[in-house]
């Protein structure tokens, strides 16, 4: 997919003056063919069903997440106070006689690790989804070989994983993950149409599609070169890297809270079984799986105003007292915060203009259309404070 085709991010980018000529750039790199393109796969996607795969969004359950909450499960976590959600309730039913012992254990180690008061439940979890989506599938959830790139709150968990592996095996949870997988498929399949829109919104509003395939050169090694006869020297060749949007139900996690873990070229958002795709973080995660690559793409021009983005940066309020972010994932969250608001905004204002629009045509005089079409323009205007005040933090 070309990265090239993009445009009319300009409603937002503006507020980003270090960032300017970073869009400038990306801006003119758009070419007549690509845009003919897009608009053609447009029209034609209203026409088909809605193929959320060509735009790198896969839904589906994952059999390691599903495991690592049931174990969490048994731990003692427990982010639902008062009644259970059903599915809950029926994992406690299947826990009832877990053997005490791997119990104990299993609790043990959730308590060491407990992050201080005043974490929340979905802080706590947060670091064993991303544990899950490190180790292999089951039954083995192997570790991975190389851990130098596993974030530290990680490695810290590595040791749940035997315990996850016995738990797997003694539980009862290899015979019943299967019907647990079926019950996340289900919850999968509610979330398809939301998401959908989810991402119709977001590419409509960029004007571009998601770059899905990079292609990069890679160093041959020398055995390599020598089964090909070649002679010592560089040489190169290319592999495509596939990059994936992975939107996965978690019908234990802790309610309205999305966990977002990006590992590579996988961006993995977790959702609970009671978020609105269209209304939640998730659009700013998919934002950002647009955006990042146009930030590597265009590296060199951010580069070239690094001076002026650390004036932006060392300008925040308390400044002095916090570590400085990264220079390029200031821009990326930048964007995706501007992003996300005008496309907050552009909801509330098309939810405005229906409001307004019915309760115009039910007036019956001159003078209550003009009450109106005041009270309208000062819901704009409200609107439009609101964003601009979202994006001056």
């Amino acid at each position: 997919m070309n990265s090239r085709v993009v445009t009319s991010m300009k409603p937002f980018i503006n507020l980003l003056c270090a960032a300017s000529l970073f869009w400038s750039v990306a801006a003119r790199a758009q070419t007549t063919q690509a845009t003919s393109k897009t608009q053609g796969r447009t029209e034609q996607g209203r026409a088909e069903t809605f193929d959320l795969a060509e735009y790198g969004v896969v839904i589906e359950p994952d059999a390691r997440l599903i495991a690592m909450m049931v174990a969490l499960e048994a731990a003692g976590f427990d982010p639902e106070p008062g009644a259970p959600s059903a599915f809950r309730a029926a994992v406690r039913r299947d826990l009832a006689n877990l053997d005490a012992e791997l119990r104990a254990r299993l609790r043990g180690f959730y308590e060491r690790h407990k992050l201080p008061a005043p974490a929340t439940p979905a802080e706590q979890a947060a670091r064993y989804v991303s544990l899950a989506l490190a180790l292999g599938g089951p039954p083995d959830f192997e570790a991975p070989a190389k851990t130098d790139d596993l974030p530290a709150e990680v490695v810290e968990l590595l040791d749940f994983a035997p315990l996850l592996r016995q738990f797997y095996r003694r539980s009862g949870l290899e015979e019943n993950l299967p019907n647990y997988l079926r019950t996340y498929r289900v919850a999968a399949e509610r979330l398809r149409a939301p998401t959908a829109e989810m991402v119709r919104l977001v590419l409509s509003y960029l004007h571009t599609r998601p770059v899905t395939e990079v292609i990069e050169r890679v160093p041959e090694t020398d055995q390599s070169m020598q089964n090909k006869g070649k002679k010592a020297g560089p040489a190169f060749t290319t592999r495509v890297r596939r990059r994936t949007f992975h939107v996965i139900p978690d019908l234990l996690a802790a309610p309205e809270t999305i966990n977002f873990r990006i590992i590579g070229d996988d961006y993995y958002a977790i959702i609970p079984y009671n978020i609105n795709p269209l209304l939640s973080e998730l659009r700013r995660a998919y934002l950002q799986y647009v955006l990042d690559p146009l930030i590597v793409r265009f590296g060199r021009d951010i580069a070239a105003r690094r001076e002026a983005i650390k004036q932006i940066i060392d300008s925040r309020p308390n400044a002095k007292e916090s570590k400085a972010p990264d220079l390029f994932f200031a821009v990326a969250r930048s964007l995706v915060i501007a992003a996300d608001a005008r496309i907050d905004e552009m909801i509330k204002l098309f939810a405005l203009q229906q409001e307004m629009s019915a309760r115009y045509k039910r007036a019956s005089t001159p003078a209550e259309q003009q009450r109106i079409r005041e009270e309208a323009d000062k819901l704009r205007a409200a609107i439009a404070d609101e964003t601009t005040a979202q994006l001056a933090e």
